[in-house]
């Protein structure tokens, strides 16, 4: 450890800092300064507590230029990985292979499908076209499963229609008030693909 002071200061000292190169924090919290000598090598650069630097005005310096320098790389950091989200691929351009279609939509009149690749949680919307064009065998997949969904659906609405009618005859009432199959009586309907189901009726089947 060297006893230190400013190049102006009127005491005799036999070490004056010419300049503070680096910073730490020891295990202990304290703050070091690796410092250079006036009149010595670097190789007689040492490690110094602030407590016993008397050279205020070159540790100002230092850590404005630190801070500085910190401020730039944090700025430069960020910007690169805002730079690299915007070039990141998407799409086919991924390299991946489509894993799945999990559901389309319609944006602007243009038919949609938000598809998931294999190997990665991530997600891209594209056009229907494209994913035809690409995998037409995972899009012809995708109408298939929606069309299971949908007779599955159908047939359990027609099912739940005669039962009641059946309760119904065996009351004696007849089938008034029953569930019309083809058109819209009883409970609420919707209509998935065209087709009128019972409501909750899809949401039954997707918790199958």
């Amino acid at each position: 450890m060297k006893t230190t002071q400013n190049e102006d200061d009127s005491n005799e000292a036999p070490y004056v800092v010419e300049k503070v190169l680096d910073r730490r924090i020891t295990s202990a919290g304290k703050i070091e300064y690796y410092l250079k000598w006036k009149g010595y090598s670097e190789a007689d650069n040492t490690w110094e507590p602030d407590e016993n630097l008397d050279c205020p005005e070159l540790i100002a310096k230092y850590e404005e230029a630190r801070r500085m320098k910190e401020f730039k790389e944090a700025k430069k950091k960020a910007g690169k990985k805002k730079l690299e989200e915007i070039t990141k691929p998407r799409g086919y351009e991924r390299g991946l292979a489509l894993a799945r279609i999990v559901g389309a939509t319609d944006c602007g009149g243009e038919l949609m499908f938000l598809v998931q690749w294999s190997g990665t949680d991530e997600m891209d919307i594209l056009a229907a076209a494209t994913v035809n064009e690409r995998d037409p065998a995972t899009v012809i997949a995708y109408y298939e499963a929606k069309s299971k969904v949908v007779e599955k659906a159908k047939e359990r609405a027609k099912f739940a229609a005669y039962e009641e009618e059946r309760v119904d005859v065996a009351s004696g009432n007849d089938g008034e008030g029953g569930v019309e199959v083809d058109g819209v009586g009883g409970g609420g309907m919707e209509t998935i693909s065209g087709t009128e189901i019972p409501s909750g009726t899809l949401e039954a089947m997707m918790e199958d």
